[in-house]
């Protein structure tokens, strides 16, 4: 075996042009497949990272009633269960209650219907990040619950500054006609014109004051320590809560058009990922027929020596396994390089803009490495270079002695 490697490295350098033309190949490939994959990695982290951390949570608790996961249609009754369950769990990290309803927001000058958010002010900050997009004023306070906090967009067109009064009506659950009046307390800007012109933030108990429901939530959410643990912590919730009349949701039930754009990601990283080794197996194989060729004779000679048809085809593979190794160890140098380079100074993407339209989303991405899918594409790369060396090798091993020396 150690002959045959021996020879093998002599092999692959007997024609330099050629082999440096096939590492290139396979090296820029790679390369391009791993810069690929820590794109598309890193903006699936941060979709679910922005989302989770300002709307939807990791794991979200609603009524089992409720149809509409975005603005639940129904409301838990009893959530003192649900709270003394979710502070049983070590995993859970945060967790906030909410009450999310539409309804009329009125300035003096004019009105505008919006997305009213309830939180709990001494909780939300565990499970959200609205307020690190602070701009003017200060976050919601657990001592006057008449404050609100609105985006940018919504108190220009309402036409407000902070301290100055607006009113919130809305439909009660009995029926009636509720409105309250409230304090601008805080304006955040999000980049999001969904966030920034449509949400109202106010406290928990005057939402509770205003739709006369009581101590109802619409949902309760949570913040995993881990996203490996999500499904666990899911699956312990509704265990404990398998006699109430909630269901348990993870941010992927909740939010299917997140679990959309991931599945549409990752069938275009699968396509560049075919075509790229693809690339690979052919530059391999067109290298490896071409010296095939070249060295009949060679071969021949081998064999006419006492080398078994075995060793002439180990030979050839062991040569596609180094050609695929050198181009890999060329891959991983230039697409580390490029991630290393983009993960410190970032690159603007067109698709923010679009993103950021219904959430809040950086303008620069900042690549991260991904090591696990990273290295299954290094291994299926050799694995790739190595099955394209079965063709030559099986032709090799079948050469009779004979015939290849009279080869020219």
């Amino acid at each position: 075996m150690k002959l045959i490697a021996k020879l093998a490295w002599r092999n692959v350098w007997r024609n330099k042009r050629r082999t440096i033309i096939t590492l290139g190949s396979i090296g820029f490939g790679l390369a391009a497949l791993l810069f690929q994959q820590s794109l598309i990695k890193t903006l699936q982290n941060q979709i679910v990272e922005k989302s989770t951390r300002t709307y939807t949570a990791h794991i979200q608790i609603q009524a089992k009633k409720t149809t509409d996961t975005k603005v639940p249609d129904f409301r838990i009754a009893n959530p003192i269960p649900v709270y003394e369950a979710v502070k049983k769990i070590p995993e859970i990290t945060g967790w906030s209650p909410r009450i999310i309803f539409t309804g009329l927001v009125s300035s003096p000058q004019t009105s505008k219907g919006s997305l009213v958010v309830g939180v709990d002010p001494a909780t939300e900050k565990s499970l959200t990040i609205i307020d690190s997009y602070l701009i003017e004023g200060k976050y919601l306070s657990t001592a006057d619950d008449r404050q609100v906090m609105m985006g940018v967009k919504l108190a220009k067109e309402l036409d407000l500054r902070l301290g100055e009064k607006l009113v919130i009506m809305v439909q009660g659950s009995d029926g009636s006609l509720s409105a309250e009046a409230f304090r601008l307390c805080g304006i955040y800007k999000t980049d999001s014109p969904v966030y920034d012109g449509q949400i109202v933030y106010v406290p928990l108990s005057a939402t509770q004051r205003l739709l006369v429901c009581g101590q109802e939530v619409s949902i309760v959410g949570a913040k995993v320590r881990s996203e490996d643990e999500i499904d666990s912590v899911r699956d312990k919730l509704a265990l404990a809560l398998k006699d109430e009349e909630v269901s348990v949701l993870t941010w992927r039930e909740s939010a299917h058009e997140i679990v959309s754009i991931q599945q549409f990601q990752n069938a275009v990283l699968l396509i560049v990922l075919i075509i790229i080794f693809s690339i690979v197996a052919l530059g391999i194989f067109n290298t490896l027929l071409m010296s095939l060729f070249e060295r009949i004779r060679e071969f021949g000679l081998m064999m006419a020596l006492g080398a078994k048809p075995a060793h002439v085809a180990g030979l050839i593979i062991v040569e596609s396994a180094i050609l695929g190794a050198l181009g890999i160890a060329v891959g991983i140098v230039g697409g580390s390089a490029l991630i290393f380079y983009f993960g410190k100074n970032g690159i603007a993407l067109p698709i923010s803009d679009a993103m950021g339209y219904w959430m809040p989303f950086d303008k620069v991405l900042y690549l991260k490495f991904v090591w696990k899918e990273h290295l299954l594409s290094c291994l299926a790369a050799l694995l790739t270079s190595i099955v394209a060396a079965l063709f030559p090798a099986l032709h090799a091993s079948r050469l009779k002695p004979a015939n290849a020396l009279r080869h020219y």
